[in-house]
């Protein structure tokens, strides 16, 4: 009675079978059709066709090995280490030369590696009773493919003692051991065996090497091999180029593409793909539309790879007409993300968040799936739009998805968005929601509570964050710095500076600034001028921040100083910068000087004045005591002038005591922002400053009556790390009977030195 033995491999082809030679073995499988003899001990006629059946018998077998060879190429290409381990148990109870068993061993090994099963590839190589080249260039590329460069180097090492030397094929697997590595120094060593051996003239090799090169940022050296190189083909021009995009030289990855065209080499996916991120980078969107005419050309447009780059790249060059285009032509009923990702982002970027929210939209309509990058543009989106209805929409949809539970860069960005949107509860609910944080969402929550009333709970998150062991970015340190400086936290400020030396900060740009504002923010002046010596090169905000500080502490000569040797320095200035040298011009009572720098905005800098600098001219002007210039200053204004402008000029009528003025001043702000306190408050405090007490308490009963209420004034201190505020008449502080008897001793002695209260608006304030 037959017997039979089947192989069943799950492989994506027509069902077909392999017969083996023996009648009463079958081998099913899904791959292809071919006559395998089974090498068992079955007897072979004698007689005069000995000769004929011997041969019959070796090719039969010479083919079932390559069958074999041909069924585990598809198990390394489906990654299936079930299929790979029928066959290796086949191959280990059938009976094949020395030769084809090693050949086969050597794939077994192979599949089992390229289905992410190393162990089982170290076992066959460890029980090989005999090895070549190829048998260690696939230990030597399994390692690297799995991540152990340190036992892929010690292959390569045991390879040299049993004396073999590498192929074409190893040294290209050996040259990718070394990016692995991170360690151009062996890369070298391999380079100068090539030579040796005679394999730099072998293309693939060549190509290996300068990839090398480029990975590991050695870009002349890879262009020297490049450049002795005897032949290109698509493989050497496309390492080349992406080698110089990802060393961020752009204009030189575009111009060897141009070369590449020139030689008469036909570009391809990966070409494009390469060229189009350094045009991207260089925003150059005449380059990329040279690029674009060839990609059309091959009618390639349509390729989602490249029609993703291209949506990127005009996008990044701030041609998203062009964009939209390219994704209106060609994907807008495609079912893959990638374009959609493209378009929205580019949407995003570009601070077009209507239309990124509107495109994602019609993604959800088309059902097209959204993964990590859609919804990270989509909540930059609404982030940018502050429309805390649209996040809270979008946050539910990513709850059904389940990527806030396990992409930190999402949730990340979700509590960025309600951050964005002042909802400080539901970003604390998101942050505790998370699985597990990352600097990023240490800084967004340290960020959010920095922006609200809560701040000193921001220095708390910080404390706890490096608690956890998570060391703080550039960001997060900014933000600290900000937050102290908005306490006036110097003690606090200065512990922090001393963390950026340990963690090898000290030296960021935007670090220093946000130290200089800091320290000239808290008082310390001297220390804001130390950081900006330290400065080997300060750009543009460093400049601004230490004029800044010099400008608040009413230093208006050295803040005009600075300003003057910073344009000898050859930065120029910004719309910041400016506005800074006309607060200083405003604290110091330089009116002329003030005026025309204002003038030298867009004469010389070619900056549009905002509304920041026409308040501070109208501040300028009233401090002056010049208030019908003021108005009429007001008035000539190109833009609408906001309550802020308005707020400023009455400011200046209460001190100089001008009713008339107020009250144009106060009827603008009131239609602007009808339950503004500080509105009636002021007026009322004009009225009163001039004597007309009744208008006063008049204003201040209309302001009772409107349900406008007066925010109490409110001051802190922080005292062995604990912030302690302080409210107008506040009974609730613990150490309210103490800190009452030392004001009312401290009220005693500076009387005693003659000071005078100035009591003219204090029992109106409280009305």
């Amino acid at each position: 009675m037959a017997t039979g033995f089947s192989l069943k491999l799950g492989f994506h082809q027509p069902a077909l079978q392999l017969e083996l030679s023996d009648p009463n073995y079958t081998c099913k499988t899904r791959c292809s059709t071919a006559t395998l003899p089974v090498p068992a001990a079955k007897k072979v006629e004698c007689g005069g066709k000995m000769s004929n059946s011997t041969a019959t018998y070796e090719t039969r077998q010479q083919n079932q090995t390559q069958k074999l060879v041909d069924l585990l190429h598809h198990c390394a290409e489906k990654r299936s280490v079930k299929e790979t381990g029928a066959i290796h148990g086949y191959v280990l109870k059938s009976i094949f030369s020395d030769k084809d068993l090693l050949v086969l061993l050597n794939h077994v090994a192979h599949a089992y590696s390229k289905s992410s099963d190393f162990r089982a590839a170290r076992e066959v190589f460890d029980k090989m009773p005999q090895r070549n080249v190829f048998s260690w260039t696939v230990m030597i590329v399994g390692s690297t493919e799995n991540g152990l460069y340190h036992d892929g180097f010690k292959y390569f090492c045991e390879m040299g003692d049993s004396g073999i030397w590498p192929d074409g094929f190893a040294y290209s697997a050996i040259l990718q051991l070394c990016i692995g590595l991170e360690c151009v120094d062996l890369g070298k060593m391999v380079h100068a065996h090539v030579v040796i051996k005679g394999f730099a003239s072998h293309i693939f090799v060549s190509t290996s090497l300068l990839n090398m090169y480029m990975k590991l940022g050695e870009v002349e050296d890879s262009c020297q091999v490049f450049n002795t190189m005897t032949e290109h083909n698509e493989v050497s021009w496309n390492a080349v180029i992406s080698g110089f995009t990802s060393n961020g030289r752009y204009l030189e990855a575009f111009n060897h593409f141009l070369a590449m065209k020139k030689e008469g080499m036909t570009p391809n996916m990966y070409t494009f793909i390469s060229v189009l991120k350094a045009v991207g980078k260089l925003v150059d969107a005449d380059k990329g539309k040279q690029v674009h005419e060839c990609v059309s050309n091959l009618g390639m447009e349509s390729n989602v790879f490249v029609g993703t780059a291209l949506i990127d790249m005009y996008s990044k060059c701030g041609a998203l007409s062009d964009a939209r285009f390219i994704f209106d032509m060609n994907f807008t009923n495609y079912e893959l993300n990638m374009p959609w990702n493209a378009m929205i982002s580019g949407y995003s970027q570009c601070g077009c968040s209507q239309e990124a929210v509107e495109l994602f939209v019609k993604m959800c309509e088309n059902n097209v799936n959204s993964d990590v990058y859609t919804y990270c543009s989509v909540f930059n989106a609404i982030a940018d739009l502050k429309h805390l209805k649209f996040v809270r929409e979008a946050h539910g949809m990513v709850l059904k998805s389940g990527y806030d539970l396990i992409v930190s860069s999402v949730h990340n960005a979700i509590a960025d968005a309600y951050s964005k949107c002042a909802s400080l509860e539901d970003v604390r609910k998101v942050f505790d929601r998370m699985e597990e944080r990352d600097v990023v969402s240490w800084t967004t929550m340290l960020t959010a509570y920095s922006q609200s009333s809560e701040r000193e709970k921001a220095l708390a998150v910080f404390s706890q964050m490096k608690k956890e062991g998570f060391t703080p970015n550039q960001f997060t340190f900014s933000s600290v710095f900000a937050v102290c400086a908005s306490l006036c936290f110097l003690e606090f400020g200065r512990q922090v500076h001393a963390l950026l030396f340990k963690d090898g900060l000290a030296t960021d740009k935007c670090i220093e600034s946000a130290l200089i504002d800091m320290y000239a923010k808290c008082g310390s002046i001297i220390e804001a001028e130390k950081v900006f010596g330290s400065i080997s090169n300060p750009d543009i905000v460093s400049w601004t921040a230490i004029i800044s500080g010099y400008a608040q502490h009413g230093f208006v000569d050295q803040a005009l100083k600075l300003f003057r040797m910073m344009e000898q320095f050859g930065v120029k200035p910004n719309a910041v910068t400016l506005l800074c040298i006309l607060f200083a011009c405003s604290h110091g009572g330089l009116v002329e000087e003030g005026l025309r720098y204002f003038r030298q905005m867009e004469e010389t800098y070619s900056l549009v004045p905002e509304m920041e600098h026409y308040a501070c001219i109208v501040d300028l002007l009233g401090r002056m005591g010049c208030l019908d210039e003021a108005l009429e200053f007001i008035h000539k204004m190109p833009i609408e002038p906001n309550d802020m402008v308005w707020q400023t000029l009455l400011g200046a009528c209460r001190v100089h005591g001008n009713v008339e003025l107020g009250e144009i001043a106060a009827k603008k702000i009131l239609s602007i922002r009808p339950e503004f306190s500080a509105t009636y408050v002021l007026l009322s405090n004009t009225y009163i400053g001039t004597g007309s007490f009744r208008d006063g308490i008049s204003l201040r009963n209309v302001m009772k009556d409107r349900g406008v209420k007066k925010e109490p004034g409110c001051s802190w201190i922080s005292v062995n790390g604990e912030v302690h505020n302080f409210y107008a008449r506040d009974q609730h502080h613990p150490g309210r009977d103490q800190i009452y008897l030392m004001l009312e001793d401290l009220r005693e002695k500076i009387k005693a030195m003659g000071y005078v209260p100035d009591l003219q608006y204090v029992l109106q304030d409280g009305a």
